[in-house]
């Protein structure tokens, strides 16, 4: 679990962004860390720097946020106790049968646009292949057929339906014939 550190004090750096990145396109569970909030508190509500960290880091929308006072010790306990429970999280199993019945309500509730020849992508079953990060494959008829948003769905209600509301997932779409 990384703990990525911010001043509530400074805005968010260059040096933030492509750490963020690097968190990111690595997969790994993250805590968003706001220090010095003593200093802010009486000027900015949380709610508004909660925003302002997701708007400028919106695929990692799904990362806790922290607000601590280093210096005090306050909120250094609970800000910890939430890392363990990502490590949990991030170390979860679901069996196939759950997972398949939530894809398939997912589908049923908002099904994937229809291909240029007016057919519909299927997805055939899926399967929790890994943790740490948890790694889905979904077979299905055409990979190619999903598009980007459509995925974004997926992964939106893999993490409301399951326990993996704030750990990053990765998720395959592969054609049912390909291994």
């Amino acid at each position: 679990v990384v703990l990525m550190f911010f001043d509530a004090s400074q805005r968010i750096s260059q040096v933030d962004k492509q750490l963020c990145s690097f968190i990111h396109d690595n997969y790994k569970p993250a805590l968003f860390v706001v220090n010095k909030w003593d200093l802010m508190a009486e000027h900015m509500p949380t709610q508004r720097w909660a925003d302002y960290l997701h708007e400028t880091f919106a695929t990692m929308a799904y990362a806790p946020i922290a607000f601590i006072t280093g210096q005090s010790g306050r909120n250094i306990k609970t800000m910890l106790n939430h890392s363990q429970m990502l490590f949990k999280q991030s170390r979860l199993r679901i069996t196939t049968g759950e997972l398949n019945r939530v894809v398939q309500r997912a589908l049923e509730l908002h099904p994937p646009p229809l291909t240029p020849r007016h057919k519909r992508p299927k997805i055939y079953y899926c399967a929790q292949i890994s943790v740490q990060p948890p790694t889905i494959v979904m077979k299905c008829n055409n990979a190619k057929a999903f598009p980007n948003d459509y995925r974004r769905y997926l992964l939106g209600v893999l993490r409301d339906q399951l326990d993996f509301a704030e750990v990053p997932i990765k998720l395959y779409l592969q054609n049912k014939n390909d291994d």
